[in-house]
């Protein structure tokens, strides 16, 4: 795989809400291990550090956390680029399929 990691064991992360997690803002987790990749996607193993409760995501649905020194709207704009691709790859997705059930409508 050619492209290099985003985030480092250590780092803290916020878990952006998709369709396979759902996450509270507030809370902060950290990078506890590196998983292979998994479709050309790299997975990490982050740890709540409100409760230490641990699950396996993938890069896509992590974002940094900035240190307290700058201010949130970079936070911000990360979320709305990660949300914006989202919301194209579900776009992308839908076109296909309304076309798929167009040729099988034929």
């Amino acid at each position: 795989m050619g492209a290099q990691r985003k985030f480092v064991v250590g780092d803290q992360v916020r878990l952006t809400a998709d369709g396979y997690s759902v996450s509270n803002p507030k809370d902060v987790y950290t990078i506890s291990r590196l998983l292979p990749a998994e479709a050309n996607i790299w997975q990490y193993r982050v740890r709540r550090e409100d409760d230490g409760q641990e699950q396996a995501v993938t890069e896509t649905q992590l974002v940094k956390v900035l240190p307290d020194t700058q201010t949130g709207q970079r936070q911000t704009e990360a979320l709305l680029e990660l949300r914006g691709v989202r919301n194209a790859s579900a776009l992308g997705r839908a076109h296909r399929a309304a076309r798929r059930a167009d040729r099988n409508r034929r």
